[in-house]
């Protein structure tokens, strides 16, 4: 090359070509290789720049271009192409066709060419995607587009990924047929999931961003969520894991992070149960899982009792309060309590611990009550510290907004605290971003399927509870004392007792007493104080009276007195129950003492000032004391400390009848003394005497026990002789008994058995008789067959002879003997004269009975 710098001569290769302009004309040629050209004088070298649009004049050197060459899966996008769509032809020289000045073809490779003069190329790799990735395509010449759609070069994508989008019924809309809508500027996203490799067709260009074609798409993992802003200004937000593409008009939200660090990846707020987050409805949705629909203005407090984490949605938007989006429970500990004011109605509840109290900020909001300075000074005496603290409530609570006026906002008294340093560094939340709640923020999770255990120790979370002023107003009160609770708006009553802690509601306050001071007591300076000791209530006073002789004394007395009945609030209903109960005690005191004299009053003082105040005593020694109606206070003790006679000269004169009563009882007491050790003496030798008698009288005592013991043993063993005595007789008693009730037995057994026999014989005797009369029967029948030659017969029993005979064969023994009539009959008149007339009455007795007739029957006598 360095050769053509001084010569007119220019060579070009296979694969170049160069343009000359005729100076003359104007005309520019394409020469391309292989070929060597001289160029003539009136040609010179020039090129086109494709950015200008103009030729610009170089030298030959410069002149030589290369034909663009577009590999197997690249493309040549090819600007102003011939009308014919001719190209120029290698070893040639020649003028430009008419070009299409402004149109652009893409020519997929392997293809390479000479460019025309105005002619410009670019060739481009085809596009590979993978399941996350895109391109973005553009509509830029609707004609072309639809002519050459199908000339587009499309693989589609395979995997399960494509396998899940064809499977739901996404038509990749680029390989198909050619759709309706190619308007130009249209645009069209190519997803990675269902095209592996993509060359467009003539009308159709893929944006370029960042100089890059191919863009990554967003991978959600689980508990991520993405943020796609459309043209229209509507976000759509996509929850992990997932691929998301955005759609054309769509692009990723990004937020600023730390070190200039954008993400378009954010996490969801994880909540528990004592957290929550307000959030306001900005557009009419039905949720997909309840099917609730929600208007446009609601807001929502979510916590996480119900979603334990929360994606945000295009229909929601959180709620900030001073910075901060998630709301936390406050620890309400044991004893302590929170006022919570209804945000609409303006009614203020009390909330008791032990809770973790999280209020509805749609509704709700914790408020602090501030005290006035007489009501910090009544409720906790001598506490600076509460004074101040009430004082500077009450100067938030005077730039408080009007719809709660008076009352003092928790976020207030928290912005109170701030005000003045604030926090550094604090970043403007974005309205497209909602916060992102995180546990710790010592370490980002990269993967959620980790475990990391480490071997150190790490102390565990510790919360420390300053509460002291934070909640509600609270009275401790102590044992033996109370307090009454009175409601400013309804004049409910309360009365709490000790040992307790009392939690004032917003609208109660405690019933102020007026205590009368002083020594005596008056009410000339009064304590003020709410609390009031119901238990041994110790109240001092001086009672001054006059003596019927009108001697001046003075009393100093201390009364003790208990409050008691079932309605402790008529403990309250005195506001001076000191004054008033030293004004019953003067009173009635004065009364008693102007009734005796002072000597009289100043012997027995004690006495009478008990009787007169706690009345007289009963069997047990007790006092009823003296009982209050009015409040329920009954005095029930009193110790008088000091009697004062106020006239000196009485009180000496006094003083002195004491000594001498006092000289003479001590001269009394000595005697008495002496008295009675003498007396004691004698009674010492009374009583040996007497022990003495006892002595002896005990020894006889046990003699005469002892000789009363022996006969009482020799008396139990005759008692024991006569009792076995008496036992072996009664056991042989009973042994007779026993033999006599056996032959008894015996003997009755022995009588039933020949009952037995004898009735049995009898029956057989019975039997007897009725066969014999049976019989009897029988023969009068038979007799009364043989009638007609009877008469005969009884002459024949004439003789003597026979009678007898016939006699002894008719007895009643031979009869009994078993033998009936007929044969009786034939063996008495066997070998007689009436054998011959028997036998001829016993065969027609016989005929007679054959034939079943029977004849009158007559009984023979024996006589």
């Amino acid at each position: 090359m360095s050769d053509r710098k001084n010569t007119n001569e220019l060579v070009l290769s296979d694969g170049e070509y160069a343009y000359t302009q005729d100076t003359t004309s104007g005309i520019i040629k394409i020469h391309t290789g292989p070929l060597v050209i001289n160029i003539p004088g009136q040609d010179i070298p020039v090129v086109y720049n494709s950015e200008t649009s103009r030729f610009e004049r170089v030298s030959l050197h410069d002149a030589v271009k290369h034909h663009p060459i577009a590999p197997q899966g690249y493309y040549c996008v090819l600007w102003n192409p011939a009308e014919d769509e001719r190209h120029p032809e290698d070893k040639s020289k020649a003028v430009a066709p008419a070009l299409q000045i402004g149109q652009r073809v893409n020519i997929p490779g392997p293809c390479t060419f000479a460019l025309w003069p105005r002619q410009s190329a670019k060739v481009i790799e085809g596009h590979h995607l993978r399941s996350n990735q895109y391109l973005l395509v553009r509509i830029y010449d609707e004609e072309a587009a639809r002519s050459n759609w199908s000339s587009a070069i499309v693989k589609p994508a395979t995997g399960p990924a494509a396998e899940d989008e064809r499977g739901e019924g996404v038509v990749v809309e680029v390989a198909g047929d050619v759709p309706e809508d190619l308007s130009v500027g249209r645009q069209i996203i190519i997803r990675g999931t269902e095209v592996s490799f993509y060359v467009p067709p003539t009308g159709v260009e893929v944006v370029e961003a960042e100089g890059r074609y191919v863009r990554d798409a967003l991978t959600l993992e689980r508990l991520e969520y993405s943020i796609l802003v459309d043209e229209d200004g509507n976000k759509r937000y996509e929850r992990g894991p997932a691929v998301v593409f955005p759609r054309p008009t769509e692009h990723f939200y990004f937020e600023e992070r730390d070190h200039g660090e954008r993400s378009r990846v954010f996490r969801p707020i994880e909540l528990n149960p004592i957290q929550g987050i307000h959030v306001k409805v900005i557009a009419d949705y039905t949720d997909e899982l309840t099917g609730r629909s929600y208007s446009e203005g609601e807001e929502l407090f979510i916590t996480g009792e119900d979603t334990p984490i929360y994606f945000p949605r295009q229909e929601h938007s959180l709620i900030s309060y001073d910075g901060r989006s998630k709301h936390f429970a406050t620890a309400v500990p044991a004893g302590e309590a929170r006022y919570v004011m209804q945000r609409k109605t303006g009614e203020i509840r009390m909330v008791a611990g032990p809770t973790m109290l999280l209020p509805n900020p749609c509704d709700e909001v914790i408020v602090r009550r501030a005290l006035t300075e007489q009501e910090c000074a009544l409720w906790y005496p001598s506490n600076t510290e509460a004074l101040e603290y009430n004082r500077k409530l009450r100067q938030l609570a005077t730039r408080a907004p009007t719809t709660r006026s008076g009352a003092v906002s928790e976020g207030q008294v928290q912005r109170s605290k701030r005000r003045g340093g604030g926090r550094k560094g604090m970043r403007k939340e974005k309205g497209a971003v909602m916060e992102a709640s995180h546990t710790s923020s010592d370490v980002a999770l990269i993967a959620a399927d980790e475990f990391s255990r480490g071997s150190t120790f790490n102390e565990p979370r510790t919360l420390t509870l300053m509460t002291r002023f934070a909640g509600v107003p609270t009275i401790n009160v102590w044992t033996d004392y109370a307090v009454m609770l009175v409601s400013r708006k309804t004049g409910a009553r309360r009365v709490e007792q000790g040992p307790m802690t009392a939690l004032l509601a917003y609208d109660e306050t405690l019933e102020v007493l007026k205590l009368s001071t002083g020594t005596p007591k008056d009410n000339r300076q009064v304590l003020e104080t709410v609390y009031l000791k119901v238990r041994n209530n110790r109240v001092s006073h001086v009672v001054s009276a006059r003596t019927s002789d009108h001697v001046p004394v003075r009393l100093k007395l201390a009364l003790r007195v208990n409050f008691e009945g079932d309605d402790p609030s008529r403990w309250f209903a005195l506001e001076d129950y000191v004054g008033y109960l030293c004004d019953h005690v003067q009173s009635v005191l004065k009364a008693q003492v102007r009734g005796l004299t002072v000597e009289a009053f100043a012997e027995r003082a004690s006495g009478l000032v008990r009787d007169a105040l706690l009345g007289a005593p009963d069997e047990r020694g007790e006092r009823p004391g003296t009982a209050f109606a009015e409040n329920g206070m009954r005095l029930f003790d009193l110790d008088l400390l000091e009697v004062e006679v106020q006239d000196a000269t009485i009180a000496s004169l006094l003083s002195q009848a004491r000594q001498q009563m006092v000289r003479s009882n001590i001269e009394l007491a000595a005697a008495q003394r002496k008295l009675e050790a003498e007396r004691r003496l004698e009674s010492l030798v009374r009583e040996r005497a007497s022990i003495e008698a006892e002595t002896a009288s005990h020894q006889a005592r046990l003699e005469r026990e002892q000789i009363e013991r022996e006969l009482t043993l020799n008396l139990e063993r005759l008692t024991a002789a006569t009792r076995e005595h008496s036992e072996r007789l009664a056991a042989q008693q009973a042994k007779d008994a026993v033999a006599d009730a056996g032959h008894e037995a015996s003997l009755e057994r022995k009588r039933k058995n020949a009952e037995f026999e004898r009735g049995v014989e009898e029956a057989l005797q019975h039997l007897r008789v009725a066969l014999i009369s049976a019989e009897t029967q029988a023969t009068v029948q038979r007799l009364g067959a043989v009638q007609e030659g009877f008469s005969e017969a009884l002459l024949a029993l004439g003789n003597q002879e026979t009678l007898v005979k016939v006699a002894d064969a008719l007895s009643v023994q031979q009869l009994l003997g078993g033998r009936n009539l007929p044969e009786v009959v034939t063996r008495v008149f066997e070998n007689t004269p009436l054998d011959t007339v028997m036998r001829t009455v016993q065969e027609r007795a016989a005929v007679v009975h054959t034939n079943g007739q029977s004849g009158r029957v007559t009984t023979v006598s024996d006589s």
